[in-house]
């Protein structure tokens, strides 16, 4: 891949700045939120480039989500964590 069709990579990153006018259309506090759901695509960006097609929005889907079942595992572990200390664990 390279010059005659564009990497996985380059094509996520036109499609994501392309969501620019989405993102600034939102209210402040959502923005940031926004923003984390694009880190989460962009930190996996290797793993989006696995999947073939042209269609760049399965792999976002799947980033976004595995972005955001991380951060529930965390807060689980520290529910559980925060608990054991209130029971005296």
């Amino acid at each position: 891949m390279g010059r005659s069709v564009p990497t996985w990579r380059t094509r996520a990153e036109v499609e994501l700045q392309a969501l620019e006018p989405f993102r600034r259309a939102l209210p402040k506090q959502e923005q940031p939120h926004f923003d984390a759901l694009m880190d989460s695509v962009r930190q996996r960006r290797t793993a989006g480039g696995m999947l073939p097609g042209h269609d760049v929005w399965p792999p976002f889907m799947l980033s976004m989500l595995v972005g955001l079942m991380s951060q529930v595992d965390a807060l689980e572990r520290r529910i559980s964590e925060l608990e054991g200390m209130a029971h005296g664990d």
